[in-house]
């Protein structure tokens, strides 16, 4: 029984530090396909992979019944959290550097508790307020030095979008993970949100059959790490923590783009990205204590 109880919290723990490191070496590879690729093919390589693990777990699973208004929020999760989101920050990913971006789009918790706050009607404390306006002024900070800062349209403004859609995604999804599971929910959510990029699948097998070694790679790691066991892992440690705990482990995941950015691409992080993205995770850490402790009173 003691083994038994503690694999039931050493797994959920396992999964979400598994889903950081795997979204963290996401950025950097995102950013080396984008030198030679466009932001749909990267979104279509990306989600291949995945979405046919998915569509035959859901074929060899038909017999678990999905009731017709889940299915719709499936698809919605799917449309928001996959397709819309890469989208936005593929896009964006273009003209921002990947630890700048991964600064930027890992400030979903605050979107997060901001949706629970006006949708769901959850009461948001002044501490959580404050991380608002650190973790705001984090992304200014870190946008100075990216082409078009943070105009309409801009890379960081994408970026900034993807991390609120995220956080819409989690809040959509966790009903469904109560109810059928990690594994179900992620290939539901997959397939559905992969869909819509199925136009540019044809233009996608003939860019990466053509490409380098390193590129293709590159896209073999960026399907089945981060997006195929990392979405996994995350709708898993999303049903166990519940999605304003779970978001609040995602500030790890900066710091290691920065590091395998580095090691991966010698590239270094600026001062602008460093300075920005220490606010942000300053911020997000005293939040997430203050909250702990003031529970604990």
């Amino acid at each position: 029984m003691c083994i038994r109880d503690s694999m039931k919290t050493t797994a959920p723990i396992l999964a979400i530090f598994s889903t950081i490191f795997f979204w963290g070496s996401s950025f950097p590879v995102m950013s080396f396909i984008l030198e030679t690729s466009t932001p749909l093919i990267l979104g279509a390589g990306r989600f291949s992979l995945a979405a046919f693990i998915s569509l035959l777990w859901c074929v060899f699973n038909y017999k678990k019944k999905i009731r017709l208004n889940h299915f719709l929020r499936y698809f919605i999760a799917g449309f928001v959290g996959i397709f819309l989101y890469n989208l936005f920050l593929n896009y964006g990913q273009q003209n921002v550097s990947a630890g700048a971006s991964s600064f930027i789009v890992n400030c979903n918790p605050l979107f997060t508790v901001l949706i629970g706050f006006l949708i769901l009607k959850q009461k948001v404390s002044f501490i959580h307020w404050s991380c608002v306006f650190f973790c705001l002024l984090g992304v200014c900070i870190i946008s100075i030095d990216q082409e078009g800062g943070l105009e309409f349209g801009s890379g960081s403004t994408l970026i900034l979008f993807a991390a609120i859609l995220t956080a819409i995604y989690f809040h959509i999804l966790k009903p469904l993970v109560l109810i059928y599971g990690a594994i179900t929910s992620a290939a539901y959510t997959i397939l559905f949100g992969t869909l819509p990029m199925i136009f540019w699948f044809p233009e996608t097998y003939y860019f990466i059959i053509n490409s380098n070694s390193e590129v293709q790679i590159a896209f073999l790691w960026l399907s089945l790490f981060p997006t195929t066991i990392g979405y996994l892992t995350w709708t898993y440690a999303v049903g166990y923590f519940g999605a304003n705990k779970a978001s609040l482990f995602l500030y790890l995941i900066p710091p290691i783009s920065i590091i395998l950015n580095f090691l991966w691409y010698d590239k270094d992080p600026s001062l602008n990205t460093i300075f920005g993205g220490t606010i942000i995770i300053i911020s997000l850490f005293c939040t997430y204590f203050l909250i702990k402790t003031k529970n604990q009173v």
